[in-house]
């Protein structure tokens, strides 16, 4: 597992995600899209307010991790 801020490009070692049962609920479905063999390649669950971004979560399989492999 690989975590990164984007804006400072760090690996941050150390993070706390809260979501609603909502948005738990919409991860596991992501991450079901994300491990099927559709060809997709990343999901996010972005948080807009007033129209704008305020947060995003991005999620990727690490294809050159040597465990990487999708059932």
């Amino acid at each position: 597992m690989k975590i990164v801020d984007y804006e400072t490009s760090k690996t941050l070692n150390d993070v706390g995600i809260v979501l609603s049962r909502e948005e738990a609920e919409d991860l596991i479905l992501y991450l079901r899209k994300l491990t099927a063999t559709s060809g997709v390649d990343k999901v996010y669950i972005s948080d807009f307010q007033a129209g704008r971004l305020e947060r995003e979560l991005t999620l990727a399989i690490d294809s050159h991790h040597p465990c990487a492999h999708v059932a």
